[in-house]
């Protein structure tokens, strides 16, 4: 009897105390309602200024953010604004009649700046959408008669990269899937393969695998033949096509290069059939399936003699390889290397090959022997630049900041310190940081903003102008974000100073551009909401503020939508609700 008594003494102690602090925990939740329905008329009342501005990317662009913000309190609302969006950066008519769909495997088309525009609005306005990957389907199937397969390729591939850098490769893998799927010849889903195959080898050999079959449903010809053994290549040789020093590829299966074997006999012979004597011009490629050949798929020797016999030219080396494509490449960038230290004006692809290769001192020698002038600063400034973020990487930072003292161009600069801070921040080295910062700060104030001429090769479109980018304005957000988890007052101060910078700046937000990257504003909110409020309100262009307190409330969004600790949990007993 007595046990019995204790017994519902407990219960109803536990019920009482249970009831109450249901009863206290309400108001809570209240508030947090009230807090989210006057949130979402502050969105709503930003999303009234969109109408104002000149341009339909940069309506598109403003109305992606809104829409960002307002998908956790009005999901609804929020879709139909994306969707309005998504219609503002199709091409007009006459775009259409001027530049009609390309067929799959047709030339890469070289992006003009309106182009380059559209694919990072559309982008942006995926990484909303794609939270609902069904509605963001539905987005893609209505826009097909009005965007290139091309260009919803690259939203593809842009999505997966997102994925891929945040750690999400369940959600990256469809997505290559789809960019593949789309035209297999193009080269926007290689890099991705590659990048995953680090993270899960099994994952990206499907892919490859994968990747051949949508390549065999593909006629090759004269025209995209060669393209389309290059992609494929990247992804069976991860390790030789663009080699890098600080990241090796673990090497496809037996499965892949057993394929690879068979689908490089079968289309060139197929190739063979219909253009007599191409073989010959491909004879790189069949080699490449030599070693693999015999390791994996011995049975098909006799299809590769045939093959190999007809892709003989009379006075050339006939022999076949001995070394794997991997070792074959570095020797051929040995040789090279050594002709170029031998000669007494290197070539500017020899010295642009040490460099990426990270052959530092090789790459000095050679910068040596240049005569003075742009061309020398160019590759010293390049050089400079990248060692320094490998000296940094590798946590030397004093080596990387004294590389960094001697650059000159903002791009330059601002490639460099904002990796070197981060890496202070990470080590609570406030002193570090901010110190660096301040340097960054005074090499800007000196910096030369002209960009060097291109890299040799690289068309002259594919060079940003300053309509489309500010190297001051990117990096300063840049150095904002790379000191604020370690000293937000500086942080503020750095953002204050890319306020200014902004509002002088020869961005075209006509065409859905900023110049920076807003989550600055949404990052430093979450330490000073008041000060962050503060730098947005001071932007003087209408795109650029809109889109500055857009990422404001986006951040105020995910506060509210956090699950707010209960206060009715105790010894792991979770009250009724």
């Amino acid at each position: 009897m007595k046990k019995l008594n204790l017994l519902l003494a407990f219960v109803l102690l536990w019920s009482s105390s249970s009831y109450s602090q249901t009863i206290n925990s309400q108001p809570d939740r209240d508030e947090k309602a009230l807090q989210k329905v006057a949130l979402l008329s502050d969105v709503k009342t930003l999303a009234l200024e969109i109408s104002k501005l000149d341009g339909s990317l940069a309506r598109a662009l403003a109305d992606a953010e809104v829409a960002d913000a307002a998908w956790s309190l009005d999901r609804d609302w929020a879709k139909t604004v994306l969707r309005d969006a998504y219609q503002l950066t199709y091409p007009t008519d006459e775009e259409r009649v001027k530049s009609p769909p390309r067929p799959v495997g047709s030339q890469p088309k070289q992006p003009t700046e309106t182009d380059r525009a559209r694919s990072e609005v559309r982008s942006r306005i995926f990484s909303v959408a794609s939270r609902d990957r069904a509605f963001a389907d539905q987005l893609m199937r209505e826009s097909s008669k009005y965007v290139d397969k091309h260009e919803q390729q690259t939203v593809y591939s842009d999505l997966a990269r997102n994925a891929l850098d945040a750690g999400d490769n369940q959600t990256a893998i469809p997505l290559i899937q789809q960019a593949m799927e789309t035209d297999p010849t193009q080269l926007t889903f290689l890099g991705l393969v590659n990048d995953l195959a680090t993270k899960d080898r099994p994952a990206a050999d499907k892919l490859v695998l994968q990747f051949m079959e949508s390549l065999r449903t593909l006629q090759l010809t004269r025209r995209n033949a060669g393209r389309a053994y290059f992609s494929l290549m990247w992804v069976v040789y991860p390790n030789s096509i663009f080699p890098d020093p600080n990241k090796r590829i673990p090497d496809p299966g037996p499965a892949v290069m057993r394929a690879y074997v068979s689908y490089v006999l079968e289309s060139l012979a197929g190739l063979e059939q219909r253009e007599p004597g191409n073989i010959k011009s491909m004879r790189y490629v069949l080699l490449s399936a030599w070693l693999p050949l015999k390791a994996y798929a011995p049975e098909l020797r006799g299809p590769f003699m045939q093959l190999e016999a007809l892709s003989r030219t009379p006075g050339k080396d006939a022999s076949l390889p001995t070394q794997s494509y991997e070792e074959t490449d570095k020797e051929r960038f040995r040789k090279k290397d050594s002709e170029a230290l031998s000669s007494n004006e290197p070539d500017d692809r020899s010295i642009q090959s040490v460099i990426s290769r990270e052959d530092f001192d090789t790459a000095r020698k050679l910068i040596g022997k240049l005569q003075d002038g742009e061309r020398k600063a160019q590759f010293t400034e390049q050089l400079n630049s990248k060692e320094a973020i490998s000296l940094a990487n590798k946590g030397d930072l004093l080596g990387a900041q004294s590389l960094g003292e001697r650059l000159t161009k903002a791009n330059s600069i601002l490639q460099v310190y904002p990796l070197i801070i981060r890496r202070y921040a990470a080590s609570k080295d406030q002193i570090g940081a901010s110190a660096a910062v301040h340097q960054a700060l005074k090499q800007l104030k000196n910096t030369d903003n002209k960009p060097f001429a291109p890299p040799l090769g690289m068309p002259a479109s594919f060079v940003t102008s300053t309509h489309e980018f500010d190297p001051v304005l990117s990096g300063l957000g840049k150095l904002a974000k790379a000191v604020l988890p370690i000293d937000s007052l500086l942080a503020s101060e750095v953002l204050d100073e890319m306020v200014g910078v902004a509002n002088r700046s020869e961005i075209d937000t006509k065409q859905g551009r900023t110049g920076f990257d807003s989550d600055i504003f949404s990052k430093l909110a979450a330490k000073d909401e008041i000060r962050a409020r503060g730098a947005a309100e001071n932007l003087k262009d209408h795109l650029s503020r809109i889109v500055a307190l857009a990422a404001i409330y986006q951040w105020k969004a995910k506060e509210l939508g956090k699950q707010a600790p209960d206060k009715a949990v105790r010894n792991g007993q979770e009250s009724p609700r």
